[in-house]
């Protein structure tokens, strides 16, 4: 989400006075605009084990033997609160797993789930593509208020078996929906392994044409796409402040798509934004290499 949550009152919405809905932007550092959103170019319930600790599979094939870096590891290259899960769609493992059941705001990363209610309910693909590449929050709130708001959340958890995601405490804030690692590893595999044909294409098109700013002007190429120099990740990412600190998570597919990657974080709100996906793209690489993706 990167700029912030949809308000159903009267208010301001990115400085124009709307009369019933704001789109809270989020609170940015002095200096140049950070850049937002981008995108690129299972259905079964998913069980994934909490860990306090990174922990590792075999290399697959064409990844290098070096282990990938372990809990402690992680966390010591983001101060605040990090969560990583990296999965093999081929073999069905976790190869890296910290904290993911560890719950966050979901900034701009609720947009799939609305991305999906909106094919499902026969919306505009244009505009839905344009939601995700772009990440625009005004095509987001828009379809947040025509489709269902927190029901949106609700819906899609039970569907694709979703454990610890929750809609916003407050209906309209939409970019403070709780989700988890586990949760969103979860999400991509329903999209690659069991949403319907014209769904996947509409998504994965728009998570591979992801675009270098968002609509916001907020650069979206941090984490996996800063981190994995191969040209076929597809990504969705998020950012905001202050929900209630910086939060900047890195979200996608590697590999051929292969491997589902998400890196979610928490920083201080203190922190600018360059530092903070700075550290989230350190963190993507420090899994690249070992995994096989640089």
């Amino acid at each position: 989400m990167h700029r912030g949550n949809a308000m159903l009152l009267a208010g301001t919405c990115a400085g124009a006075v709307v009369a019933m809905l704001v789109v809270a932007a989020a609170v940015r550092p002095p200096g140049p605009p950070a850049a937002a959103g981008s995108l690129r170019t299972t259905s079964p319930a998913l069980t994934t084990s909490v860990a306090t600790t990174a922990t590792s599979a075999p290399p697959a094939t064409g990844a290098t033997t070096a282990d990938p870096p372990d809990g402690a590891e992680l966390a010591a290259l983001v101060p605040g609160k990090l969560s990583v899960l990296v999965h093999d769609r081929k073999t069905g493992r976790d190869l890296v797993s910290y904290r993911p059941e560890a719950t966050y705001t979901s900034a701009s990363l609720v947009k799939l789930f609305i991305a999906l209610e909106a094919l499902r309910r026969g919306e505009p693909a244009d505009e839905v593509a344009e939601m995700l590449s772009r990440s625009d929050d005004d095509v987001a709130s828009r379809l947040w208020l025509r489709l269902g708001g927190p029901t949106i959340v609700t819906s899609w958890a039970a569907r694709m078996g979703l454990t610890a995601t929750r809609p916003p405490a407050e209906a309209g804030h939409w970019g403070s929906t709780l989700v988890s690692a586990a949760d969103l590893v979860r999400v991509y595999r329903y999209l690659m392994d069991s949403a319907p044909a014209g769904t996947r294409q509409v998504v994965l098109r728009a998570l591979d044409g992801a675009t270098e700013h968002g609509a916001d002007g907020f650069d979206q190429y941090f984490g996996i796409p800063a981190a994995v120099t191969a040209t076929d990740w597809a990504v969705k990412q998020g950012w905001s402040c202050c929900d209630p600190g910086r939060n900047l998570h890195t979200s996608g597919l590697v590999g051929g798509r292969r491997y589902v990657v998400v890196v979610l974080t928490a920083q201080p709100a203190s922190t600018g934004y360059a530092t903070a996906t700075e550290r989230v793209t350190a963190v993507v690489k420090a899994l690249s290499g070992p995994l096989g993706w640089a």
